[in-house]
């Protein structure tokens, strides 16, 4: 039976960035203003019990549970260790739980990575590339620039990747830095889990500005040919892996194009249950349904109306997308950045001239790959 898996936790409702294209400080919604900094310990308890009604209902033998912000870093570390042991008690009902943490790195210290890798958490540091860039965007309140303090963390968890942290950075894709530039550079931090991001967009909200000339498209296509010039299989870059399995006919769960499934649920520090937060950043309360894990099922939110049309979404094809070649791979790219104030989630992708072209790219590359091996097994 289908369900919700995904359980986004915003431990925390505040932040120590303040950076220029966050989707949930800075777009349209402010319902984060009435609610608490923290969440509490009985308020993380009550939730895990609704994820495992939840589990043990559907049959649903396997949930990530992700702490998220907000910067998550900043709850106590002695509440973060109850919220912790706490979760890990699903396992009693034979429920396996990943642990996913997503933070700015700013708090990452030995004691934060001992914690973690204890729990063998997969920590996701956000880190745009270069200093420029990165701190073009990710300031803090006072203005100044994030990097070095995020590399700072981001090394100091790398100390305990051998003690079972999995580490790993997302980067939100900016055209203002070379392709190249961004691979090695994060390469040369030793990074070997690479997530790509690209920025929350749509009809109402633009995406970053681009170069003349090189765009999405062409920041995209000059990491991926770096990633495949270096052809070291310990590199993972999940934007294109996801787009070669998507190719090759093999399944794909990745939420930049259309079909993947829409199976997250948001827990915010009062409790609140909603969709996944992407959609909140168009529109003040769009996810705000009335909903609270203190006395709501998960179920009510999965059987919601918004939520249901949500999940559909993914299976309706933009009429703009009927016809085109990548239709069974893109979906007509993520929900999300379909979205315009008069059509709802109808239209294609803000970024369906990047996606198109990279998903050609993509393909020609795996195309010329697979014709040179067959010519090498031949002239062998």
């Amino acid at each position: 039976m289908a369900g919700i898996d995904t359980f986004i936790i915003k431990t925390v409702e505040w932040c120590n960035l303040e950076c220029a294209y966050c989707y949930f400080y800075s777009g349209q919604d402010t319902s984060w203003m009435e609610r608490p900094k923290f969440m509490t310990p009985l308020i993380f308890d009550k939730t895990v019990e609704r994820i495992r009604d939840h589990a043990l209902r559907r049959g649903i033998d396997k949930v990530w549970i992700v702490f998220h912000g907000g910067e998550p870093l900043l709850q106590p570390l002695a509440v973060f260790d109850e919220m912790v042991a706490s979760a890990k008690t699903l396992s009693d009902d034979g429920i396996e739980v990943v642990f996913k943490v997503t933070t700015n790195g700013l708090r990452l210290d030995d004691a934060w990575a001992r914690r973690l890798a204890v729990s063998a958490f997969n920590v996701g540091v956000s880190l745009d590339g270069p200093r420029e860039v990165n701190d073009s965007m990710r300031r803090d309140k006072a203005g100044r620039g994030s990097y070095d303090r995020v590399v700072k963390g981001l090394r100091k968890a790398q100390e305990y990747e051998s003690e079972g942290l999995r580490v790993g950075t997302i980067s939100v894709l900016n055209p203002a830095v070379d392709g190249r530039e961004m691979y090695d550079h994060l390469r040369s931090l030793g990074i070997s889990n690479i997530n790509l991001v690209l920025p929350e967009a749509n009809y109402v909200q633009d995406p970053l500005p681009t170069r003349r000339g090189y765009g999405y498209f062409e920041l995209m296509r000059d990491i991926f040919d770096a990633w495949v010039a270096e052809d070291d299989s310990r590199v993972n870059i999940r934007l294109f892996s996801d787009m070669i399995r998507a190719l090759a006919g093999l399944p794909s769960a990745s939420d930049q194009f259309g079909y993947a499934p829409v199976n997250v649920a948001v827990i915010e520090t009062d409790g609140s249950l909603q969709p996944t937060d992407n959609f909140r950043s168009w529109a003040d309360r769009m996810t705000d349904l009335g909903y609270n894990i203190v006395h709501d099922e998960i179920d009510h939110l999965y059987d919601d109306d918004f939520f249901r049309y949500c999940r559909d979404q993914q299976g309706i094809v933009p009429a703009e997308c009927l016809g085109c070649r990548f239709l069974q791979v893109c979906g007509g790219g993520r929900v999300t950045t379909r979205y315009s104030g008069a059509d709802g989630f109808t239209r294609k992708s803000v970024y369906c001239r990047d996606l198109y072209a990279m998903f050609d790219h993509v393909a020609a590359v795996l195309a010329d790959r697979t014709d040179g091996e067959a010519r090498a097994s031949v002239d062998v």
